[in-house]
C-alpha cells in the first residue's frame, strides 16, 4: 500500500500531498537488465545469462534558491525532513507515481531512496538530486514469477492511451482516499492475476 502520491509537472514536485521546495530542472529514468554471471567448465571468464530487469531508478534534479521568505538552506532542511519521513511502521514511505513519463516506462510505485545536494561559492543556490527506486512489492513479484511458467494466453487487448490511464489513476486515487485506494489496488492486482492465468 502506498503512503502517498508523487507527482511532478510544470517545474513543481508534490510528494505525499506536500509541495517539495525547489524548481524541477530535469528527470532521468534508468533501467537495466539483470544478469547472472556463471563460470563454465573449460572456459575462461564468466558467461552472462539475462534473468530479467532490475528495478528502475528515477532521479529528479531540482534547484533550491534563496528568496525573501526562506534561504536555500531552509528549503534543503525541509527537503531532508521529507526524505527522512517514515510510515507508521518506521519504514521509508512508498509513493504511487502520477506522471506520463514514468507511466510510459511502466513505473507505478517508488521509494524515496536518496538525496544528494551540492553548492558552489558563486551564488545562493543549492542543486539537489532526489533519487527514487521503483518499488515492486514481493507479492507482485511472486505472482509474476508464477504466471511466467504457464502457457501463453490469448493476445491481450490493446492498452488504453497513456494519458487516459494516467487520468484514471489520478482520479481513482483522489476519489477513493487512503482506504479506498487500498481496495482499488487489491482489486487491480486481482484482475491482473486473473488476466495472466
Amino acid at each position: 500500500m502506498a503512503d502517498g502520491i508523487l507527482s511532478f509537472s510544470d517545474g513543481q514536485i508534490s510528494l505525499g500531498g506536500k509541495s517539495v521546495p525547489g524548481i524541477l530542472q530535469s528527470m532521468t529514468i534508468a533501467d537495466q537488465v539483470r544478469f547472472d554471471k556463471a563460470e563454465q567448465d573449460g572456459l575462461s571468464g564468466k558467461v552472462k545469462v539475462p534473468l530479467g530487469w532490475e528495478d528502475a531508478d528515477i532521479t529528479l534534479a531540482i534547484e533550491l534558491i534563496t528568496e525573501e521568505n526562506s534561504t536555500c538552506y531552509d528549503k534543503l532542511a525541509a527537503l531532508n525532513r521529507i526524505f527522512k519521513g517514515t510510515d507508521n511502521g518506521g519504514n521509508p514511505n512508498v509513493y504511487d507515481v502520477v506522471n506520463a513519463h514514468t507511466l510510459a516506462r511502466g513505473i507505478e510505485r517508488v521509494v524515496f531512496s536518496g538525496l544528494t545536494s551540492q553548492e558552489t561559492d558563486q551564488d545562493d543556490v543549492i542543486l539537489a538530486n532526489l533519487a527514487f527506486a521503483e518499488h515492486v512489492p514481493p507479492v507482485t513479484k511472486v505472482e509474476v514469477r508464477k504466471s511466467a511458467g504457464k502457457a501463453p494466453a490469448a493476445a491481450p487487448a490493446a492498452e488504453p492511451k497513456l494519458d487516459k490511464r494516467l487520468s484514471n489513476r489520478v482520479s481513482s486515487q483522489a476519489n477513493l482516499g487512503l482506504h479506498g485506494s487500498l481496495f482499488f489496488n487489491i482489486e487491480f492486482m486481482m484482475v491482473n492475476n486473473f488476466l495472466m492465468q
